[in-house]
Order: C-alpha cells, then structure tokens, then sequence
C-alpha cells in the first residue's frame, strides 16, 4: 500500500506543477495543444481501437474507431472557438472569468476505454486543467496508449511534460487513493455504480454518470421504417457498449407492434420466443448486483445466443425479446448493454409513456428517453413525464445524445441529475471544468 501512496502523491507533486505552468497559458496557446491533441487522437483512431477489442473483448473495431474519432475530432470541433481563458464573457454587467479548476482526476470504464480518454485529456487541457487518469484493469494497456498519444502531442505543441499522467499499476486500492488525495480538484468518474459512488464519497467534487436503461417511444403516427432504421443503427454500434443506446421499445398499439417487428425482422433482426428468452435471461444478468452480466457485454448476438444455448444465423443483427412486464417482474425490461433489445405493447399512449417512466426507474432515472413520432403536442408530453435528463426526438438514440444529429454536446460523460444521483444532467464538457470568477460592475445608482 505504501508503494501506491508514493506513486499517487509523486503524480500529485507534479501535476501540480505542471498546473503552475498550465495556468500561465494564454487562449493562443490552449488551442495550440488542444488542436494537436485532437488530431492526433483522430489519426490513432483506428489503431487504438484494435488495441481495445484485443485487450476487452469487447465490441467491434470499426465502431471503436468512429467513438475514437468523435472523442477527439468532434469535441474539439464543438470546442475550438469557444473561449476558455481569460474573460469569457460579459453579461447584464457581470464579467465572467475562467480560470483552471486544478488537478482533475478521472476513471475510465472496460466498455469505452479509449475513447473516453481521448475526450477527458481534451477537456481537460481546453480548461488550463492537468488531468491524472486511472484506467480499468482491463483497458490498462490501451488506456496508456491513448493517453500516451495525447501527452506527445500536447508536449509537442507546448504543454509541460506532466499534464496528463496515468496509474501504472491499476488497481481498487490505487484508484481509491487517487480520488481521495487531498491535491485532487474535481472528479470525474465514468463506469460502474461502485466506482461513480467512491468518487462522489472522495471530500472532492465529482461528476459522474449512471445506468442508461433508455426507453424508445415509437408512436403510432411515426415513420415506423425510419424509426427501425435509427434504432438499429444506434443499438447495434459496438455490439451495445454504450449506455446510452435504446434497450427496450415501447409500442402503443398491437398494430404498429406488428408493422414494426415485421420491419425489424426484414432488416436483420431476430425475434425471439419465449423459451429464447428464458434462456437468455439466465445468462444476461448478476440480479443481486443489478447489472449485466460481463460475458454478454459488448458481444455478439451470435455469442449470446450461443451462450444461452441456441444459434442464430451469421447476419443476425440484433436480438428482440418479447416483455411481459416493466420492472423486476421481467429482467429484460432492464439495462443490458448487448444487442439485445425489449419490446412491450402497451395499451394506448398514456401506458406507454407510463412504461417508458418504468423503463427508467428501473436502473436508468434521469439518463435518456426516445421517442419517434410525427405529433409534436405527444413528444412534448413524453419529454415533459418521463425522468430523464436527455430526451431524443425522431433520431437515434446514439446520434442524438452525443450531438451528431442534434444540437447536445458532444461527450462520452452523460450527467443523470438528482435521479440519477449525479450532479448535473448536462453532457459533460470542458466547460464543467472551469472555475467562473463573476466580478459585478455597479449597474444602479438608486440602491
């Protein structure tokens, strides 16, 4: 343990001094380094993502690839012109000023274990912030690599050599300690419930995430063949890894059930019956956890069939699991980060949109919901009743949230709010890791 506590507080020394450094920086320069970072993530893209399926077993390569180039190209782009130094703004006489919150700290989860560093360094940096990460055990390597390309780059186009840093040796021990040292400024704590609730319980400031059970919507007015073409789409990138994808589909009539399963079959679906299903329950899932089970995550709908003993054909896509109930009455109702996907015929809309709010209060509050429809005053209904702090209209759930199709921030670190037990519900930015000084000019003379 006392080896750990060396390493952490040696890391700590110098990135505090590296912090002395950044601080000095001016908005020329943050961009300079930001703008070498990024490409230089954007052209690793590729490479790092082979390195992470090698090293997780998890997901598809080309998919990996395209969250590489989002997490280093797309962030900047959205970042590039905005003003992080200095003042950044003046409003109704208030003078706003950033300044650099400090040494953030940040865990990465197996699931997205590049990407997510290739965004985390990028805000980081774009803040005057320095930024010390601790990898999963089972993305270490890759981790290091992406890590390890954001640093060259940024000390190339000027950065002290200690502004990004990383644990060696991972380890519970070693993260813990990391969040909890008293140099840390802020958090930010991206993977499972355990690890979000430590950083919270750090003394730190922490932004975090949760369980992304989202709920999709589908009308009966919608573009049903848009509508499968979306969810496929989103469901299917990295066979499910990320938690912001749809997990079940709600219908509101049998009728439009009946279209769109026809739909979904034609383009590559496989739908299940229910002996499928109870086999696939056993193996989706740690119930006393309440998570998805880690030999289904990230795979195959081959592998998982297989698992649960059955077979499926080689251009399967997507498998679809009939529910009975919302909630723990029907586990598949729950988050499974696979492709797999729930689907539930409720009885008009109101018991849809009902099971939609079910949907998320069962593992997913304050995360994501989807809704497909051509009736606005409907979608404005869903978004006003259910409990999510993203709400995606007529797009795929993937595309939506990280801003390709849609105007949100383009981030791999999603805030689920008080429901979700997060501070914030925002996508989170560079902009989260900013400290504003607000100096008030005298703007009345009769007070």
């Amino acid at each position: 343990m006392s080896g750990i506590l060396q390493e952490v507080d040696t890391m700590v020394q110098r990135a505090r001094q590296a912090l002395d450094v950044m601080k000095n920086f001016t908005q020329k320069q943050v961009d300079a380094i930001t703008e070498a970072m990024s490409a230089a993530g954007a052209a690793a893209a590729g490479k790092l993502a082979e390195m992470a399926v090698a090293e997780t077993g998890m997901g598809k390569v080309e998919d990996k690839a395209v969250k590489n180039y989002v997490a280093s190209q797309v962030v900047y782009e959205q970042m590039k012109n905005e003003k992080s130094v200095g003042i950044i703004e003046e409003k109704n006489g208030v003078i706003h000023i950033a300044e650099p919150f400090g040494i953030v700290a940040a865990v990465t989860p197996t699931t997205n274990p590049t990407s997510t560093i290739l965004s985390k360094a990028l805000m980081s940096l774009k803040g005057r912030n320095v930024i010390i990460f601790a990898f999963h055990p089972r993305g270490q390597n890759c981790g290091a690599a992406s890590a390890r390309i954001m640093l060259d780059a940024a000390i190339a186009a000027g950065a002290p050599t200690d502004c990004i840093q990383w644990i060696k040796t991972p380890s519970i021990e070693a993260t813990n300690i990391l969040m909890r040292h008293p140099g840390i400024a802020i958090i930010i704590a991206t993977g499972g419930g355990a690890m979000v609730k430590a950083a919270y319980s750090s003394g730190h400031p922490a932004l975090g995430v949760g369980p992304g059970n989202v709920p999709v919507y589908v009308e009966k007015s919608a573009d049903l063949s848009m509508a499968v073409n979306n969810i496929i789409a989103s469901k299917t990138f990295d066979y499910g890894t990320l938690c912001l994808t749809e997990q079940s589909v709600i219908f509101d009539n049998p009728g439009t059930a009946d279209q769109m399963l026809k739909l979904f079959k034609e383009r590559g679906a496989f739908i299940c019956d229910h002996e499928q299903k109870t086999k696939l329950e056993a193996i989706m899932f740690d119930k006393e956890k309440g998570v998805p089970s880690g030999q289904i995550v990230g795979q195959s709908p081959q592998k998982i069939a297989e698992l649960a003993g059955f077979r499926i054909p080689g251009n399967i896509k997507l498998l679809m699991i009939p529910l009975k109930a919302i909630g723990h009455d029907d586990w598949m109702s729950h988050e499974k980060l696979s492709p797999v996907l729930g689907w539930y015929i409720a009885n008009g809309k109101d018991e849809a949109i009902n099971a939609s709010v079910a949907v998320l209060e069962f593992g997913g509050a304050g995360h994501t919901a989807v809704a497909f429809s051509k009736d606005e005053k409907i979608l404005e209904e869903y978004a006003l009743r259910v409990p999510a702090g993203r709400v995606i209209w007529n797009q795929p759930s993937l595309h939506g949230v990280c801003g390709l199709t849609s105007g949100l921030s383009a981030s791999l670190t999603l805030g689920c709010g008080a429901r979700g037990g997060n501070i914030t519900t925002e996508n989170v930015s560079y902009k989260n890791l900013l400290n504003i000084k607000r100096v008030a000019r005298r703007i009345r003379e009769d007070a």
